[in-house]
């Protein structure tokens, strides 16, 4: 036997609540995306979030080849930080590299 969709009556006023409450939720949405950049992560959640060994982040915090913030013995990383250090040591593919090398020769022969 085929299950067919029940239909539901809601009166005006109970459609305009329904309304606004999905409209507040997706205001709230964008606000809790921007406090998880603003989130403070220990070594070990650092560690998981990047994927990288923790012994490889202290080496890095020593040599300060990564951004973090230092309270007491502990060390602290912003997660935007953590994302934007990645994705400056991305490395081109093989195709954005031709790409700027064609760009490149453009603008040296029109000198």
């Amino acid at each position: 036997m085929e299950s067919f969709p029940k239909l539901v009556l809601i009166t005006p006023h109970e459609l305009e609540q329904l309304i606004r409450k999905v409209l507040s939720e997706d205001k709230a949405a964008p606000q809790s995306r921007q406090h998880a950049e603003h989130e403070y992560l220990n070594m070990a959640e650092a560690s998981k979030y990047l994927q990288l060994p923790q012994n490889t982040l202290y080496v890095f915090c020593h040599e300060r080849r990564i951004p973090y913030s230092k309270r007491g013995k502990r060390n602290y990383f912003l997660r935007a930080d953590l994302d934007e250090w990645m994705a400056s040591h991305r490395k081109m593919s093989a195709k954005e590299i031709e790409v700027e090398t064609m760009a490149n020769l453009r603008k040296k022969g029109k000198r």
